[in-house]
């Protein structure tokens, strides 16, 4: 039983520095957390943001300091933090749609499922027995008699961790997402490019603009047979929406962190890009059952991606994610995904088109 005890204050304590540690570089990150979770008080998420990680990683180490009434403080809060976080991940669960935390910041999988809740009972648990261990003086006792035996089953612990975290494949959702930052980033470039030329239908209209070869090495594929569905119920394909006119299309999910951070983006897009080309936000819920903050954000540029069958035939990874489809019927831009990633493959395209304009390969739109 004693070493139950001690062993839980150990692993507490190297749960919140690394995690806490994590959250460090990664505050964006956390606020989105925060917004996938529905966490209140939107306005004091960067705020928070901010101060929790701190918070983590002084109570790691202050529960160790060996002096019993700040050591129980401290375990009291620390169980306290566990039984908060247990809540959140019990009532996110309740929700139709996935949702994204990253409550680890990057160490671990984003994604909120019953594993997530069973790691977060044990944590309360190892809470709970933390603040007994604190109470009865045992970790006060071990810190100053038994040092070497404490230090010696904290390092196995450690080592226990790092053999885990090794065995099941480190961080392989942070591996993707740098990935598709990267790609992103190319195609961001190329984008702008492509869409200058793939707006017009008219072969005589494109004089003058960039040739095929000169956008870098983006590879343009068909677009793909991909269906999507408007306001009043009616089915489109992804090659009849763009049969006319260039089309971005923004993949978002209600009450996903990054895609709130998106969706906040929208109205600004549709305004500066609708002159160029058609600005669509394609949503995972029917469009008359989306949130009024998001009709309100979005207007009458939402489609619904029936089955996700679009972003899937895309290539998209999840959401948000972002392509651009030429009226040439090929592929102009993208997919890209992530929050950032998809925001600034916008930009992109936005600079692109105003570059065009100011060396007169695209007509200035008219007020």
């Amino acid at each position: 039983m004693t070493t139950l005890l001690i062993t839980a204050p150990i692993l507490l304590s190297l749960t919140l520095l690394f995690s806490g540690l994590a959250k460090l570089g990664a505050r964006q990150g956390t606020e989105d957390a925060m917004t996938s979770l529905r966490i209140p008080l939107r306005s004091f998420h960067p705020s928070v943001a901010s101060v929790l990680p701190v918070v983590e990683i002084v109570l790691a180490l202050a529960v160790w300091i060996p002096f019993v009434p700040l050591q129980v403080m401290a375990s009291v809060v620390i169980a306290l933090l566990m039984l908060t976080y247990l809540v959140i991940i019990a009532r996110a669960l309740s929700w139709e749609e996935t949702v994204e935390c990253s409550c680890f910041g990057t160490l671990a999988s984003p994604t909120v499922s019953r594993t997530t809740l069973v790691r977060n009972i044990v944590l309360s648990v190892l809470g709970v027995l933390g603040v007994i261990a604190a109470g009865s003086g045992l970790m006060t006792h071990t810190l100053v008699r038994q040092p070497l035996a404490l230090l010696g089953l904290g390092t196995v612990l450690i080592l226990a961790v790092l053999v885990t975290a090794l065995a099941i494949g480190g961080t392989t959702p942070e591996a993707d997402e740098t990935a598709s930052a990267a790609e992103g980033a190319h195609d961001a470039r190329t984008a702008g490019g492509a869409a200058t030329r793939a707006q017009f239908t008219d072969s005589d209209d494109v004089d003058g603009l960039p040739e095929e070869d000169e956008l870098l090495d983006y590879e343009r594929d068909r677009i793909p047979a991909g269906v999507l569905q408007r306001s009043d119920g009616s089915l489109m394909t992804l090659r009849q929406l763009a049969s006319h006119r260039a089309a971005l299309l923004v993949f978002v999910s209600e009450g996903c962190g990054p895609c709130e951070r998106v969706l906040d983006q929208m109205p600004r897009w549709i305004e500066d890009l609708s002159p160029f080309l058609q600005v669509k936000a394609v949503l995972s819920r029917p469009v008359d059952q989306l949130r009024e903050r998001t009709t309100d954000r979005v207007g009458e540029h939402a489609l619904h991606d029936v089955q996700f069958s679009a972003r899937e035939a895309l290539g998209g990874r999840g959401a948000p994610s972002a392509v651009l489809l030429g009226a040439d019927g090929l592929l102009a831009g993208g997919p890209v995904s992530g929050g950032s990633t998809v925001i600034e493959f916008v930009d992109e395209i936005w600079e692109q088109l105003q570059q065009a304009q100011a060396e007169g390969e695209l007509p200035v739109a008219e007020d």
